[in-house]
């Protein structure tokens, strides 16, 4: 059996594509989310297999947290979200719900007993900043969904990308989370640099691009500010540097990895877990890790638990 210390966390992704780009971009905005990438759905599967992998997963593993991602999980069709986060609580698992929020309110009634921790993209303090990255009425979304999960007093996490115009406002951002944090946990807030490695882009590069000092700057300075909130830095990455490792598995089953490496391809298919077990897939994806060189554990949190 897996142990916690080798894999404690593990990304289900029950559907790849995503709605952010369904707002209009702001006059200003080269594009809502552009510092991402979009591809149609490719997850084909039941409640019933989901199951499956969900009991796969806990018996070949101490794994602690399921982190439900995609794509964004919050989608209009049913992709299976209540039933696989029911399964997934009942089965012990924390559940970590990372979204962006635009349909939440909707699916909300059928989520919020099976949630641990919901986490939500916030990249600014208002609606012009915010809105840049996001779309026209993004952050009007958001602070609608802070009202209803901190009234509701549940478990919230934040994810923020970061261009060199909107550093400024991190110190403003800053203050507001502290708030969310007098009012609901807050269990970890996650900033980050664009990081041109595996889909580099040089257009994407020279929009998002900015100095890796200027970042960490930023972040230590919002670290002050916010002393007892988790603030982890994920700045861009030179070349050479290794990717952080982590285990993907698709709800149909398919178990992929982010080797560590810059050398190995990204989101390497090992294997599907009902028929291949999910224990030796992701052993020997650290086999592969271990051959190369240039590979690396994951060594920061936000790494692992974003």
């Amino acid at each position: 059996m897996l142990t916690r210390d080798e894999l404690g966390i593990v990304h289900l992704v029950l559907n790849t594509d995503c709605n952010a780009w369904d707002l209009a971009p702001t006059t200003a905005s080269p594009g809502v989310c552009r510092f991402c990438y979009r591809e149609r759905n490719r997850v084909t599967t039941t409640p019933e297999v989901i199951a499956r992998v969900v009991d796969r997963i806990r018996s070949e593993s101490s794994a602690y947290r399921i982190v439900f991602t995609g794509g964004d999980p919050v989608m209009p069709y049913d992709n299976h979200l209540e039933p696989a986060l029911q399964h997934a609580h009942s089965s012990g698992f924390e559940t970590n719900l990372h979204t962006n929020g635009l349909l939440l309110k909707d699916r909300y009634p059928g989520l919020r007993e099976h949630v641990t921790v919901y986490s939500l993209a916030v990249d600014g303090p208002d609606a012009e900043t915010a809105d840049w990255f996001r779309g026209q009425g993004y952050f009007d979304r958001f602070q609608a969904n802070m009202t209803m999960l901190t009234a509701d007093r549940r478990r919230l996490a934040f994810n923020t990308f970061t261009s060199a115009a909107s550093l400024a406002e991190l110190l403003r951002l800053a203050q507001q989370i502290a708030d969310y944090a007098q009012a609901t946990p807050v269990e970890y807030w996650l900033i980050s640099q664009y990081r041109p490695i595996g889909r580099a882009n040089s257009r994407k590069a020279g929009i998002y691009g900015f100095s890796r000092e200027d970042f960490i700057q930023a972040v230590t300075d919002v670290r002050e500010l916010v002393p007892d909130l988790p603030v982890y830095a994920q700045p861009t990455r030179e070349p050479d540097d290794a990717y952080p490792f982590r285990v993907w598995v698709l709800g149909d089953g398919t178990v992929t990895a982010d080797l560590g490496s810059v050398a190995a391809p990204r989101n390497t298919e090992l294997g599907n877990l009902l028929t291949d077990g999910f224990e030796p897939l992701v052993r020997s994806a650290f086999a592969l890790r271990e051959t190369d060189p240039s590979s690396t554990v994951p060594t920061t949190p936000q790494e692992t638990s974003a």
